[in-house]
């Protein structure tokens, strides 16, 4: 019986060879008809026999291609056509609104780096191969539907070789927009550090090779963005890099030639293996191996390294030239900006930020349309955990049944990302960067504006953080057209696990982070709430304490230290105790901070969790001054990772904080800081690992007895405290026997990064 169908695909289907893979198909299953992009999607015109159809349906569902994702599929029975007699691939169609999900940059796949290593292939060591199944899409992007004419490939012109595989149906590089070779793509140049052209093409990349061999620093541009690199064995030019960055501490991200590099400098389990060699290629956070050759600078005092593996053909070709030369295999390879500033997409981006102070520059003329950093990842409570969404990841989309009009949700001030939802699906953008100058502001707004430019449909209503100085908030009030709505910081860490989880129903929440702004207009950071989509109840909090000067308390953690020592002791008491945090202190400097405590001038009260490890680290001698966000929960992990935790366990008796019985209870920490420093003779130089281990471990205790008292509801946790990888670790070992559920971010990062999309999650349920 002969029949016909009209498909409609949505999802991931334009630019990871769908078409080609559906023309396969229908030729083999003798199938009439075409198949086109349209701004939806994939719309599939079928006739032939019914059972084939059905083959051919139950093939979609079952073997579509690798990157692809299939959000849904709509079927339509409807009159044979007698006219037709072929199956073909028609022109793409423009429709007034798109909706179609947008697929990430993907690594060089298998196929293309073979057709790399072979001499004689066309594309041999040529640094932009690239086919349907991996290569650039987001950061080309121009307008949807994906096609090469909407994306910053438009000006190459296609040679006959790359034409007739763009235009077979049965090739790899069927409409792989970003497809090109020697003779038609784009030319990589070696810059000097003010912008002349000094070599092209497999010279620029040898001269930048040799420069790195003798100990030169370059900036290389890469999908996304620029890198700055160098050897990650030569101290001198990673500390060149240090100061060029204005980065004193925090850990560079390295690069590897293949696996088993990375197995001389790195120790790993399995899910951390295998998240290195995925496609999405990300810089996964692992143990550092003893004996690794690499320099202590590359990432002095953490207890992790951030690999990756090559993931473009440029990387690919380049370490081969290493090799050849018989130079280091790996290079640290950090975002090609002063900290701070955007990452840099343009060469004059690059000569303007570090002027005289680099090597050279290799240059590409492919023109980078989106910005996207590297994502990063770790594991963590057996699961793998994004903790930036970038290259790779992002943008995220999930499939959802709202059908209600556009909404942007703009997120917070660290970290910042947005999040757009339109009928059927949500997505959030690759992380931008924290907004601290105008450079930035002005990438956050192009972000902004990004999604409702490719969708072509206007936000019908804009969601913000509290914090009325938050940038994203100033930019709703005074750069959109409204309505906007404020979602309260730490209601939206928890709903962004729910809307990744798709979870609906009433929560007990978790949100432990830095700082953010409360609704009773004091610093929240350590919060229990009892959630759902819609509305939310303070039940729980940690005790508060000051902030002695505010925003200083952030970068001196002796400063939160001493405040919640004087929630326990008097002034004299404190000074008596001669703590090492306090050494540097003049008595003047001791006095004048205790006039701010007991003034509360520009020290306000917080219920921060994670300045509460701030000033942990600082007791335990382990943070002087911080040089990078996240250092002092860092430093605990290191310190717990070299204790026993035996022992530990004994000390957690005694090392407790305690619930309240009111009605919004309040976690009392004083009890556990005085038996912090009671200890200290006890256990000499296993202080600081076991006090780690136990604080660690009365974090636990504490969410386990508030959970007690919500037994019906199953838990979320979130906020940038929950990163702290042996935190999650305890944690979920120890729920494995506990009956509620329990829930954190895995594709939707815990910190910041994650906020837009909690306070999407929000707007689609309150503002249908």
């Amino acid at each position: 019986m002969i029949e016909r169908q009209l498909i409609c695909v949505t999802g991931i289907v334009q630019g990871v060879g769908f078409r080609p893979f559906v023309y396969q198909q229908a030729k083999l299953l003798q199938l009439l008809g075409s198949v086109r992009n349209d701004s939806d999607g994939v719309k599939i015109d079928i006739q032939g026999e019914k059972s084939a159809i059905q083959a051919f349906y139950h093939c979609l569902l079952d073997s579509p291609p690798s990157l692809s994702r299939i959000d849904n599929i709509a079927r339509q029975t409807v009159d044979v056509d007698n006219t037709l007699s072929d199956f073909c691939i028609l022109v793409s169609q423009e429709a007034k609104t798109a909706s179609v999900s947008i697929s990430p940059d993907q690594a060089t796949c298998p196929d293309c780096l073979q057709d790399m290593k072979a001499e004689e292939s066309r594309y041999f060591e040529y640094p932009f191969t690239n086919c349907t199944n991996c290569g650039p899409r987001y950061s080309i992007i121009e307008k949807l539907p994906y096609d090469r004419c909407h994306t910053s490939m438009k000006s190459f012109e296609l040679c006959p070789s790359c034409d007739s595989a763009y235009t077979d149906p049965m090739d790899r590089r069927y409409h792989a927009q970003p497809i090109s070779c020697p003779d038609c793509g784009p030319v990589v140049s070696l810059l000097t550090p003010t912008g002349d052209v000094q070599l092209v093409g497999q010279a620029a990349i040898e001269k930048a090779a040799q420069t790195i061999q003798q100990g030169g620093v370059v900036a290389m541009k890469g999908l996304g963005g620029f890198h700055i690199i160098c050897d990650a064995k030569n101290n001198e030019a990673i500390q060149r890099i240090r100061q060029l960055k204005h980065r004193k501490l925090k850990p560079f991200a390295v690069m590897l030639a293949d696996e088993d590099q990375a197995a001389q400098h790195v120790v790993g389990c399995d899910l951390e293996w295998q998240s290195l060699k995925s496609q999405a290629a990300p810089i996964v956070l692992m143990k550092k191996r003893q004996g690794s050759t690499l320099a202590c600078s590359v990432a002095p005092a953490a207890p992790y390294m951030g690999v990756m593996l090559p993931y473009t053909p440029l990387h690919i070709v380049l370490f081969k030239m290493l090799s050849g030369m018989g130079a280091t295999q790996a290079l640290v390879m950090t975002s090609g900006n002063i900290s701070g500033m955007p990452l840099a997409t343009d060469s004059s981006q690059i000569c303007s930020q570090f002027a005289q102070d680099i090597d050279a520059i290799l240059d590409h003329n492919r023109p980078i349309v989106n910005p996207c950093d590297d994502s990063v990842v770790h594991v963590a409570g057996g699961k793998v955990r994004v903790l930036r969404p970038a290259r790779g990841y992002a943008p995220v989309t999930q499939k959802i049944t709202y059908q209600g009009k556009p909404i942007l949700a703009l997120g917070a001030q660290q970290k910042a990302s947005v999040a757009y939802a339109l009928p059927n699906q949500w997505m959030l953008s690759p992380y931008i960067g924290d907004i601290s100058n105008l450079d930035t502001e002005q990438r956050y707004q192009e972000t902004a504006q990004l999604f409702p430019k490719l969708y072509r449909q206007a936000p019908s209503l804009y969601l913000h953080d509290m914090h009325p100085g938050y940038y994203s908030t100033q930019y709703a009030q005074n750069h959109t057209p409204g309505p906007y709505v404020a979602v309260q910081h730490h209601y939206a860490h928890v709903l962004a696990v729910m809307a990744e989880h798709n979870i609906n129903q009433q929560v007990l929440g978790f949100a432990f982070d830095g700082t953010g702004a409360g609704t009773d207009e004091t610093i929240w950071g350590g919060e229990t709430l009892v959630a759902d989509a819609e509305e939310f109840e303070r039940v729980g909090h940690l005790k508060p304490f000051r902030l002695i000067g505010g925003e200083k308390a952030i970068k001196d953690p002796a400063r939160i230290l001493f405040a919640m020592l004087l929630e326990c002791f008097s002034f004299e008491q404190i000074r008596a105790l001669n703590l090492p945090a306090f050494a540097s202190w003049s008595a003047f400097h001791f006095s004048n901070l205790h006039q701010l405590w007991l003034s509360g001038k520009n020290s306000p009260y917080c219920t921060s969790m994670g300045r509460l490890f701030d000033a942990w680290a600082s007791l335990l001698n382990l943070v002087e001054k911080v040089d990078y966000e996240g250092q002092c929960g860092l430093a605990i992990e290191r310190a717990y990772m070299s204790g026993d935790k035996s022992q530990s366990l004994q000390l957690e008796e005694k090392l407790r904080f305690h619930w309240s019985d009111d009605a919004t209870s309040v976690l009392d920490w004083t009890p556990a800081l005085k038996q912090t420093l009671d200890c200290q003779r006890q256990l000499g130089a296993q202080w600081a690992s076991q006090v780690s281990i136990s604080l660690v471990l009365a974090v636990i205790t504490a969410i386990e007895e508030m959970s007690d008292k919500f037994p019906h509801l199953p838990v979320v946790v979130s906020g940038g405290v929950f990163q702290n990888r042996c935190l999650v670790n305890d944690l979920f070992k120890r729920w494995e026997n506990r009956q509620s559920l329990i829930y954190s971010g895995e594709t939707i990062p815990v910190n910041d990064s994650g906020i837009a999309v909690g306070q999407l999650w929000h707007g689609l349920h309150v503002f249908k």
